[in-house]
């Protein structure tokens, strides 16, 4: 055999399996070599990828120039050069050759070079099918592992959600899909929404500086490169100095509205380099989470709306009678902290605000004679002054969303052992927001001066507010209730109605 020849590792990209040439030469004693179209001899196997610059044969530049396979023979040897398409396009030639000796070896020797021919060709074909098929099945998985994120997500496209509740899912998800070591999401302040930082898994820097690493690469981006692929952070000055322990990152804009943009940025994969299709997963989870914020800066903007309306509201009744001026807020702060207390969150403390406001709403249809009266009530004037929880029962009435609340309204005055009114429910059958409701009530109502009697002391309050508690209060309540810091409760009384407010904020 010509000792001029090495077997070669073709390039994948050339579409030739790997081991080709050591595997003929193992099976059949032909030595066989690949060379581009241009005439570079393809890189040997165990090399450093790159192209060798060897002169090509002139067998090889004839086979291209000609366009077809050239055979011939001589000085001991049948040499052979084939040319190899991909998807009919001239992409290798395969120079053969073989040893032979005599007329007969020559002929045997032609015909072991064109079933070798054949042979490469084959295996080319079949690597050709493989590569289609790993691409085909790569993209399947892609495409479900897409749907499988929008289709979670989709489930939890619920604007009463708090944002970074549902920024966590996000993260969570793509975290697990993308096998990184952590994914974040951070949305900046001015955007119509309390700022968010939401991480997922074990950041490689600080939580602090996530916000100015975010912003560097997002002042960096292009319009046309809309995202940030680096797999090399180490060999970055701008990036790598952030965290020693930060090898590779992608960012994805995370646009909300015409007020700036946030990001989602997955942190350093243990299994390899981030690649497009991440970045294109990440971009889905991105686009919901953008849906999903501007949808719930709108819903925040409605809840808001919607708590000033019935602060308005509230204030006319509240004006009908001058002695129990801000009755209402106060209720309605008090009834927020003791669910806070009770472990109420997000929208769920929201809703127990805005049913301590309404709780007196069906005061709007009581006389104010009655309301102003400085002296006890005749029994004819009480039956007058308890159809108020009824009156504000049928003014809530038919508004689905506020059933929540028209049933805190209409049981508020309800007692635990029964004795109250309107329906003389007992227990657990009081819902349990009405119940919070009655306890706020009665505190207000001792703290405040009233016609017949001066306010009480805290601590007379706290008193006779134990005395009563599983008669008339639920022991659970009262126990939230007396674990409540007053001071700062009274402080809230004291601040302005729009702080008071905040119970329709993203808090």
């Amino acid at each position: 055999m010509s000792q001029g020849l090495t077997t070669c590792l073709p390039a994948p990209r050339l579409g030739l399996p790997a081991g080709l040439a050591s595997e003929i030469l193992e099976r059949t004693g032909v030595e066989v070599a690949f060379y581009l179209p241009d005439g570079t001899r393809v890189r040997e196997e165990g090399g450093d990828g790159a192209e060798t610059a060897d002169a090509a044969p002139a067998l090889v530049l004839e086979a291209v120039r000609e366009n077809a396979d050239r055979l011939e023979g001589g000085a001991g040897e049948v040499r052979l050069a084939s040319l190899l398409r991909r998807r009919s396009r001239l992409v290798l030639v395969a120079l053969a050759r073989v040893p032979v000796s005599g007329p007969a070896g020559e002929g045997m020797g032609r015909q072991l070079l064109a079933a070798v021919a054949d042979l490469v060709r084959a295996r080319m074909a079949e690597a050709e099918t493989c590569r289609e098929r790993d691409q085909t099945t790569e993209a399947l998985t892609q495409c479900y592992e897409e749907i499988s994120l929008l289709h979670n997500l989709g489930e939890a496209l619920r604007v009463n959600r708090p944002v970074a509740e549902f920024l966590d899912d996000v993260c969570s998800a793509l975290r697990e899909t993308l096998g990184a070591e952590a994914v974040a999401a951070w949305l900046p302040a001015g955007t119509g929404l309390e700022p968010v930082t939401v991480v997922a898994g074990r950041l490689p820097c600080l939580v602090s500086d996530l916000p100015v690493l975010v912003g560097r690469v997002l002042a960096g981006l292009e319009p046309e490169k809309p995202v940030l692929i680096n797999n090399h952070l180490g060999d970055d000055p701008a990036l790598g100095g952030f965290s020693m322990a930060l090898e590779r990152l992608v960012v994805v804009p995370l646009p909300v509205g015409q007020e700036g943009a946030g990001a989602i940025a997955a942190f350093n994969r243990p299994g390899g380099e981030f690649g497009s299709a991440d970045a294109k997963l990440i971009r889905s989870g991105a686009s919901a989470s953008a849906v999903f914020i501007d949808n719930r800066r709108l819903y925040v903007q409605l809840q808001q709306l919607m708590l000033d309306l019935v602060h308005t509201l509230v204030s006319s009744v509240d004006a009908k009678d001058p002695y129990t001026c801000g009755h209402s807020t106060r209720v309605a702060i008090t009834c927020r902290e003791v669910a806070r207390g009770m472990g109420f969150a997000g929208d769920a403390l929201k809703e127990v605000y805005m049913a301590g406001l309404l709780h007196d709403i069906g005061k709007i249809g009581t006389p104010e004679a009655i309301l102003r009266k400085p002296g006890l009530l005749l029994p004819e004037e009480r039956d007058i002054m308890r159809r108020h929880v009824e009156v504000g029962g049928q003014i809530l009435s038919g508004i689905r969303r506020l059933e929540f609340i028209r049933e805190a309204v209409l049981y508020h005055h309800e007692h635990l052992d029964g004795s109250g009114y309107p329906g003389g429910l007992k227990g657990e059958a009081i819902p349990l927001v009405a119940r919070i409701i009655a306890l706020a009530d009665a505190f207000d109502a001792m703290t405040s001066n009233r016609p017949y009697r001066p306010m009480l002391p805290l601590e007379d309050v706290k008193r006779e507010i134990g005395r009563a508690t599983g008669t008339q209060f639920d022991p659970q309540v009262v126990r939230a209730f007396l674990g409540l810091d007053f001071g700062r409760l009274m402080q809230q009384f004291a601040d302005s109605p729009e702080k008071l407010r905040a119970g329709g904020s993203e808090k």
